[in-house]
């Protein structure tokens, strides 16, 4: 890939996102609050995150991605660095991985969950089930099918 500015970049993603409303398991919308820019999230809460973020936390490793669809489909593409924890496998993935979701935010890092696309609601369940054991995270609503629709 031929080298880009970060303006060139930053208008090429403004392009390539398309403007949709957050969705909640039921679809309204209410459920996750916008991420902030620069307000602490509060323990439990739930934020979304779209594509353009997204690329500059994985860029800046400021962020623990974790693919929440079934292990089939992470293993036939997926977010660079992103851990397959299936929704199916909720309690077993908590278990084993509460140090990583500790570590994760005691080094500064946002938990941030996806699955296939806008529709598929498994990371917003799986962050919502976070949310009630304390932690705080992020819902990436546009999943796999955008990030990889975008190229990155």
């Amino acid at each position: 890939m031929a080298y880009v500015s970060a303006a060139v970049w930053g208008l090429v993603m403004a392009f390539m996102v398309t403007a949709c409303a957050d969705k909640g398991a039921n679809g309204s919308g209410d459920n996750i609050a916008p991420a902030p820019v620069v307000k602490k999230i509060k323990p439990g809460e739930i934020t979304g995150v779209d594509i353009e973020r997204l690329f500059s936390m994985t860029e800046s490793n400021s962020v623990l991605l974790v693919d929440c669809r079934p292990g089939l489909f992470y293993r036939l593409g997926h977010i660079e660095g992103a851990l397959s924890m299936p929704l199916k496998k909720y309690q077993d993935m908590l278990n084993t991985n509460k140090k990583l979701f500790d570590r994760a935010l005691a080094e500064g890092k946002i938990i941030v969950f996806y699955c296939q696309n806008l529709n598929c609601p498994d990371a917003y369940l799986f962050a919502q089930a976070i949310a009630r054991e304390g932690y705080s995270t992020s819902v990436y609503k546009g999943g796999w099918e955008e990030w990889k629709a975008s190229g990155l």
